[in-house]
């Protein structure tokens, strides 16, 4: 009875350790080209939250911006507005679970080569376009 008590206390202590599991930040790669002149440009990455929440940051290379989200496959209609960003102050975003977004950035490059920036994004999963 004792070896059955023991094991079933572990098991419940696994079980509560993988429910406090971290959750993982993702660095997004946006590559801006040279020369552009687009109001926003998108990430090659795909994320779909994992809750109806996103946290979005500035990476590396990133200053004040705008960010949006741009639907991939989406079940729902939503029209998702830009939000400002400013390094150091995350954002948080609604998106539709399950649903895949890229990332779009409102970010101009005068110079003749292509510019590559980074979005850090917690609470999401990622695919490669």
């Amino acid at each position: 009875m004792k070896k059955l008590m023991a094991l079933t206390l572990m098991i419940v202590c696994a079980m509560g350790l993988i429910g406090c599991k971290k959750e993982e930040t993702h660095s997004i790669r946006i590559t801006v080209p040279a020369g552009s002149t687009e109001e926003f440009v998108f990430s090659d990455e795909e994320i779909s939250p994992i809750n109806n929440e996103i946290t979005i940051s500035a990476g590396d290379g990133l200053g004040d911006t705008a960010v949006v989200l741009e639907p991939v496959e989406a079940k729902e209609e939503n029209v998702y507005e830009p939000t400002y960003l400013t390094p150091g102050m995350p954002v948080e975003m609604e998106a539709e679970k399950g649903a895949w977004f890229k990332i779009g950035i409102s970010l101009r490059n005068d110079s003749d080569t292509d510019k590559v920036v980074y979005v850090e994004v917690k609470g999401v999963e990622v695919r490669i376009e």
